[in-house]
């Protein structure tokens, strides 16, 4: 072998050499994008490298769901229809998505969810007013005809898609990734969270926080058992809450049964579902405004998984948390 052709040899051999390590190397990274949404922050981490188009693409999908469903938007969709006059409305198809999961949720929950809270929200200063000068109307409903995209409303009420909006981005944006054959990923919008598949070496880990304590200590931490898919929505009143003249503090979360925020010795609610984030967002606020026994009767009774964090440092379990 003439010393040319051995040179040649072990540049080749040197070449995929680095071609394997850096392909090992890329398999055991993270990628992760991330951006502020929604008055908060979102990322997406992955075993998977996300194109610029693909992340393009997914901030493309917050957006359009801000325009849909934020009510600090004067232009978005949910926020027309509140200062409609009318009550009947051609709705995307975003919006007919999030108003049936609604509806669902408000329906299994004996009315302890409901969208239709805007004005109250606005009131107490958890959401704009937009100097809103009319009353609440205590009950209040809508329905939806799904087969031609219309809603009907039966009062001036505002709706309020804080509780669901982010859910629905979370899911919508994982099932982005399913179809482009993205498997391994964990998304993140302001603590709506959706893992699947594994992270580098093992499944995804999801730290609950102790809504006790001012740092981000994890109090619980959940993994997806077998890789499988996994929503996690968490309701709570320990950072979002003002207090009123007389020094008693004042919830976001409002009972639509009495249109006043909601007073209970729970501090928190995780909800795990095995299919929808949409649906874990929802349900861990109508828990959360039952207050423990009825939360823990009605998750039994639907078979949720839920965790309730109590003032005293307690937790509480349903059945089915103890199946994922």
């Amino acid at each position: 072998m003439t010393r040319n052709l051995f040179s040649k040899l072990i540049a080749l051999i040197a070449g995929i050499i680095l071609l394997v390590v850096a392909y090992n190397h890329n398999q055991k990274s993270l990628y992760e994008i991330s951006g502020s949404a929604y008055g908060t922050r979102w990322s997406i981490s992955s075993t998977e490298y996300i194109s610029d188009l693909h992340k393009n693409n997914i901030i493309s999908i917050i957006n359009r769901i801000d325009y849909v469903a934020s009510n600090y938007k004067e232009d978005s969709e949910i926020a027309i229809i509140n200062f409609s006059q009318g009550n009947d409305f051609k709705i995307s198809s975003d919006l007919l998505n999030i108003l049936i999961i609604a509806k669902d949720v408000e329906n299994s929950s004996d009315g302890f969810y409901n969208i239709m809270m805007g004005k109250v929200s606005g009131q107490l200063g958890f959401s704009p007013d937009f100097n809103n000068t009319l009353n609440q109307v205590k009950v209040s409903s809508y329905t939806i005809d799904d087969q031609n995209f219309i809603l009907y409303r039966d009062s001036s009420n505002w709706f309020d898609l804080s509780s669901i909006a982010k859910g629905y981005a979370v899911q919508t944006i994982h099932n982005y990734l399913k179809e482009n054959n993205m498997n391994n990923h964990l998304i993140d919008i302001g603590g709506e969270i959706i893992v699947n598949g594994s992270s580098i070496e093992d499944n995804w880990k999801i730290g609950i926080q102790d809504p006790s304590s001012i740092s981000n200590k994890a109090l619980k931490v959940i993994t997806n058992k077998n890789s499988s898919f996994l929503a996690i929505a968490t309701s709570g009143e320990y950072r979002n809450y003002k207090i009123d003249d007389n020094g008693d503090k004042v919830s976001h979360t409002i009972n639509p049964n009495t249109l006043k925020s909601i007073s209970n010795k729970i501090l928190s609610v995780t909800v795990l579902h095995q299919s929808s984030a949409t649906y874990a967002d929802a349900y861990a606020t109508a828990l959360n405004v039952m207050g423990l026994e009825k939360a823990l009767d009605k998750s039994n009774e639907l078979n949720i998984a839920s965790m309730f964090i109590l003032e005293n440092d307690e937790i509480v379990y349903s059945n089915k948390w103890y199946d994922l």
